[in-house]
């Protein structure tokens, strides 16, 4: 029978004649392997760098998307409770809702732009380091979706 627990040291009964209801473990304990990681994305895993790798794409990540969200939630928001402001003429014909309708497009590409320089700067540099550190190929990622 097999203990669905490999490698956990099971209790065996007391020795006959034992004083009260304790029972001994078994020391045999079956060693994991090697102390090091043995594959590069193990070694990469294990590197503090990629902790701080993971901070600070998390920390991009969430800035920028709440950004994003929170421009757009707000010309939601102006466009359905504040018609009045949203209908302000500003220039002969353009008004305050198409100004911020455009200005929905311009930050897309802005927002887009500032995630990518960020990358760029503090994230990208980090994540070669720690590939070179791991023992990976320097090899750029697919464009074709994988097919080779």
């Amino acid at each position: 029978m097999v203990d669905h627990l490999e490698g956990v040291a099971a209790p065996v009964p007391a020795a006959p004649g034992a004083a009260g209801p304790y029972t001994v473990h078994d020391r045999r304990v079956r060693i994991a392997g090697p102390a090091t990681p043995a594959t590069p994305a193990e070694r990469a895993a294990a590197d503090p760098r990629f902790a701080r790798l993971r901070r600070r794409f998390l920390v991009q990540t969430v800035l920028l998307t709440t950004a994003v969200l929170g421009w757009y939630f707000a010309y939601l928001f102006l466009s359905a409770y504040e018609r009045a402001f949203m209908a302000r003429q500003v220039v002969g014909s353009v008004n305050v809702a198409l100004l911020f309708g455009i200005g929905q497009f311009a930050s897309t590409f802005v927002l887009a732009w500032a995630f990518t320089a960020y990358a760029a700067r503090r994230v990208d540099p980090l994540a070669a380091d720690i590939r070179a550190a791991a023992g990976a190929p320097d090899t750029p990622v697919a464009t074709d979706g994988g097919r080779r």
